[in-house]
């Protein structure tokens, strides 16, 4: 668990531990499906308790295994699936994998739509120009009305 965020630990600990990698992310994921369904509370740095250090190392390493094969986005959106709610294990390959590849599908499909636009490049030096919209407030109106009554004189 590291304090600073660095490639390799990329997410936020949602139980205390500051940055940890995608393997421990996902873990903590499955961790807090299993304490829903047992209807127990994970504490802060629940993984050094007893009941929760063996399935935590154990699930780590599972975790890197299907990292090698589906990116994060992938396992964590079928961690969300509603499917998911009675997986213990990423070893159950006979119920993960036809869902990691459902959603592996549809993450294909999200990163083909996306079109890749260049970023704009707007000066920082420059004051930032006023956006008209066409409609004029009613300051300027009455401004217009009143020159317009004085040609007319």
């Amino acid at each position: 668990m590291a304090t600073n965020r660095t490639e390799s630990s990329r997410f936020p600990s949602n139980y205390g531990g500051g940055w940890v990698t995608p393997a421990q992310y996902i873990t903590e994921c499955l961790c807090v499906l299993i304490a829903k369904r047992e209807r127990k509370d994970l504490t802060d740095n629940f993984w050094n308790n007893e009941p929760w250090n063996k399935i935590f190392v154990r699930q780590v390493g599972l975790a890197g295994k299907l990292l090698k094969q589906y990116p994060a986005e992938v396992i964590l959106a079928t961690l969300r699936d509603r499917r998911c709610w009675k997986i213990n294990s990423f070893g159950a390959k006979w119920l993960l994998t036809p869902l990691l590849n459902e959603k592996q599908k549809e993450y294909d499909a999200q990163q083909v739509q996306k079109p890749e636009t260049p970023m704009k490049k707007t000066s920082t030096v420059q004051k930032p120009r006023r956006i008209t919209t066409g409609k004029k407030s009613l300051f300027p109106q009455l401004k217009e009305a009143e020159h317009g009554e004085k040609e007319e004189v």
